[in-house]
Formats: C-alpha cells, sequence, structure tokens
C-alpha cells in the first residue's frame, strides 16, 4: 500500500533520512531530491513486498518490522537467505546491475519502509561520491556473509548448519538472552526439513544445551554448542 505524505509532514520525514548512515552527510538538493520522490510503504506480516524474477524498479529501506530474503525450490521448500531488520537497506543490486529481483522478499512482521524509486537513486549515487561509497561497501559485506552462508550450506552436514544458525542467531540476540523463532523458520534458514530440526534440537535439549518453547530457543550451554560445531567441522 503505497501512502502519500501531506506537505506538512516533509521536513521529519527528510530529517528520517538523513539519520539513516547511508544518506548521512548528503547534500541538501540531492537530499531534497530523494525526499521528493521517495514514498512510504506498510507491508502486512506474510505478504510478499516482490517476488524473485521481478523488474528491480525500486531501492527500500526498513524503518520498521522484518523482511526476509527468500529463495524456493522447485519442490516448495524455502531458504531463507537473508533477513532485513530496521535500518537495513536493500534492493539494490538489482538496480546497480539492471537484473530482475534474485528472491522473494516477504514481510515476517508487519513491515514499514521508505521506496526510492531507480533513476532518483542512481541519480543520487552519481551526485553524491560519499553515499556511492557506503552503498557498495555495504553491498560487498552482504554478499560476502551470503557466499559464507552458501559455503556452509554445500559443505556442512545437517546438524552443523543447525548449529552455525543456533550460534549465529544467538550472537545477534545476546542483549536479549533468546531466539525468538519458530523451528519452521529455523528449517528455513538452515536448508533442512523441519522434522530434522525437530529432532536434532530435541537431542541438544536433552544434552542441556538449549531450552525450547513456543517460538523461542535459549542457548544453556553455548560454549558447548560452539566446541562440538568445531570439532564437527574440523
Amino acid at each position: 500500500m503505497k501512502e502519500t505524505r501531506p506537505a506538512s509532514i516533509r521536513q521529519s520525514y527528510s530529517k528520517l533520512l538523513q539519520q539513516i548512515p547511508l544518506f548521512a552527510g548528503v547534500n541538501e538538493p540531492v537530499l531534497a531530491d530523494l525526499e521528493r520522490a521517495s514514498y512510504r510503504k506498510k507491508v502486512e506480516k506474510g505478504v510478499c513486498l516482490f517476488f524473485r524474477g521481478d523488474p528491480a524498479e525500486d531501492f527500500y529501506l526498513l524503518l520498521s518490522g522484518e523482511i526476509a530474503l527468500v529463495l524456493t525450490s522447485p519442490d516448495g521448500r524455502e531458504l531463507i537467505i537473508n533477513v532485513m531488520c530496521p535500518g537495513d537497506f536493500f534492493g539494490e543490486l538489482g538496480l546497480l546491475t539492471r537484473q530482475p529481483r534474485s528472491a522473494d522478499a516477504v514481510a515476517r512482521q508487519a513491515a514499514d519502509l521508505v521506496v526510492i524509486p531507480r533513476q532518483t537513486f542512481l541519480a543520487a549515487l552519481e551526485r553524491e561520491p560519499r553515499m556511492a561509497r557506503r552503498l557498495l561497501e555495504a553491498t560487498a559485506n552482504r554478499l560476502s556473509r551470503t557466499s559464507d552462508f552458501q559455503n556452509s550450506l554445500a559443505f556442512l552436514d545437517a546438524q552443523a548448519r543447525l548449529a552455525r544458525v543456533l550460534l549465529d542467531l544467538d550472537s545477534q540476540n545476546e542483549d536479549r538472552g533468546y531466539i525468538t523463532i519458530s523451528q519452521e523458520e529455523l528449517a528455513q534458514r538452515s536448508g533442512l526439513i523441519r522434522q530434522t530440526v525437530a529432532k536434532t534440537l530435541g537431542k541438544w535439549r536433552r544434552n542441556g544445551w538449549l531450552l525450547t518453547g513456543r517460538g523461542h530457543i535459549m542457548l544453556l550451554n553455548r560454549n558447548a554448542l560452539r566446541l562440538w560445531f568445531k570439532e564437527r567441522v574440523g
């Protein structure tokens, strides 16, 4: 759903863009062009923002909620390759390469986004070298993480994949102390079927390494899981 923006909120909207590191220090004329062309978009939970193969026409900045980038196999299995959180941006690769979308983008939670049309965004990159450098650095880092993730799927067995995902999620949720995730999503993130995830979590729960609840996992002995993972991968 596209939202219009009354003139009365334009100033605060411009300030919102400036709070994002990618746009920090951008010249006022460039920022004004971005502000005029962009708009807010709300996506309900479970709704697909775009599908794999769609034309890449916009750049997205996530203000709230979560967006998962998902690949679907011919047999219907889903693999989550990345999850966008508030403050993250995505969709830039297709704009730069002129290639169609390489994955589905699905709202894991109701999401609020800023959408910037392709031509406006590319024009801003040409006028703002600092912004272009930040974008390239962020995109390169994301591609590196994606490549690392794909390597883990190719060379790790099922249990090692699951351990890798759990340890990564645990480090991202260290302040909270637990991971909010369902077994279905855990299977999607690790490229496994749900039954394998449930069986492995049950084994580790009996070992005293973790606790599981409805949509939550708490690592009780992350050192034991980390040591097991290192020994498993050699």
